[in-house]
């Protein structure tokens, strides 16, 4: 859809409700994480997660949220409909929206509000009898994602929001989905190590954030999570001991680089 400066991609049973409808005042979302400013809107009677793009790295304090061209939220939102078409629960897509002002464009991503969803971090600490099948649910998710091929340049825990599904009668189950695929690419097939690249990036979130977040998954759900991506017993402690050197040696590479920057020679 274009109109005058704005050009969005909406599923189709809200097109005739036009863009404008999307860059509505938002309503804040308690513990949203992203550096955008995630917030809520209903639009036609739908809830909705509404995702404000906004830079980071060196960029961010010169730029903030402005971009050249409005491809990026469209590129996310193809991501999504491309591993939502391969049978991977993700985040429903509903519009991604941009609305120019001179030379920059403001960006938008809105998805389906999932009632009672959080961050995994958040959920291991507010259900703790539901802990291993989070676990299960995560890894499965992670498995499909590869699968399907997905490159995503920076995974973490807060990717993967998770809820509950069923009560204690019928089982502790959790319904895990991905959230934020944000740069991330489809190409499939991936190699070992492009995989093993995602879960080290995934790890080193958990180990430079660990005094902010909610809890840790223990070493145990860390092996359920490795069965739910497919690997046998013997797999699973290779796998543990793979990732753990190659955690080592980001973390080690990491600090050197930060000593370096803080003290040029």
């Amino acid at each position: 859809m274009r109109q005058r400066g704005q050009v969005g991609w909406v599923r189709e049973d809200l097109s005739g409700m036009g863009l404008d409808v999307f860059w509505q005042e938002l309503e804040p979302l308690p513990d949203a994480k992203g550096r955008g400013g995630v917030g809520r809107l209903d639009v036609g009677g739908l809830e909705l997660v509404v995702r404000p793009y906004r830079r980071g790295g060196a960029l961010g304090s010169l730029l903030h949220d402005r971009y050249p061209q409005p491809a990026r939220c469209r590129r996310e939102l193809e991501v999504l409909l491309a591993l939502q078409a391969q049978g991977v629960p993700v985040t429903a897509p509903v519009a991604a929206v941009a609305r120019r002002g001179r030379a920059f464009w403001r960006l938008r991503l809105c998805t389906e509000f999932l009632a009672g969803a959080m961050t995994v971090p958040a959920f291991l600490a507010a259900h703790p009898a539901r802990r291993r099948a989070a676990a299960d649910a995560v890894g499965t998710v992670v498995r499909l994602a590869f699968a399907a091929g997905l490159r995503h340049p920076d995974l973490h825990l807060d990717n993967v929001l998770c809820r509950p599904s069923g009560d204690g009668a019928n089982g502790y189950k959790v319904r895990a989905v991905l959230v934020d695929v944000d740069r991330a690419r489809i190409a499939p097939p991936l190699s070992q190590r492009a995989k093993d690249e995602m879960l080290v990036r995934l790890q080193r979130h958990l180990v430079r954030h660990r005094s902010r977040l909610a809890a840790l998954p223990t070493r145990a759900e860390t092996m359920r999570f490795l069965c739910a991506l497919g690997l046998d017993r013997t797999s699973r402690h290779e796998a543990w001991r793979r990732l753990a050197a190659k955690l080592a040696r980001s973390l080690a590479r990491r600090g050197r680089g930060r000593r370096t920057r803080a003290n040029p020679a």
